[in-house]
């Protein structure tokens, strides 16, 4: 499993646009529930199985997105 450190662009339905934190490249992150508890500019932590297709951009099927909470 991978770990991507990122910040929400836009979602909706099951899929959400990120920017990752490590490197700026803009990921569709693609999972199997809804993504309505997200917005633009929350950090998330996602794991995912490390695949990441070629296209643009490039996506990503997430085992789990978890938004950090920033005190």
């Amino acid at each position: 499993m991978v770990t991507m450190l990122a910040t929400v662009v836009r979602a909706w339905g099951s899929q959400v646009l990120v920017t990752d934190n490590a490197n700026g490249q803009e990921v569709l992150v693609n999972t199997n529930n809804s993504t309505s508890n997200l917005t633009a500019g929350d950090q998330v932590r996602i794991v995912y199985d490390g695949i990441m297709t070629a296209s643009i951009p490039p996506q990503i099927s997430a085992q789990s997105i978890c938004v950090l909470r920033v005190y």
